[in-house]
């Protein structure tokens, strides 16, 4: 059975010295299939808090996925 959560969308983020910077928008398996970075942030896979501004870590997304 294939995780729904799988296909949510957010934004990966690169954080640089001048803020943070939009790498792109995926869903949540392919941003786990990126490389792990410590300068990735990930917007929150709820769209109101992705509205807000909430960021998770890629451990916290992976929790998310995990989440049935």
């Amino acid at each position: 059975m294939e995780n729904k959560r799988a296909n949510c969308i957010i934004e990966v983020s690169v954080d640089g010295v001048n803020g943070r910077y939009a790498v792109g928008i995926m869903n949540m398996r392919q941003a786990l299939e990126l490389p792990e970075m410590p300068s990735l942030s990930y917007t929150h896979p709820d769209p109101v808090k992705a509205a807000a501004g909430i960021v998770v870590s890629r451990k916290e997304l992976a929790g998310f996925m995990a989440c049935r």
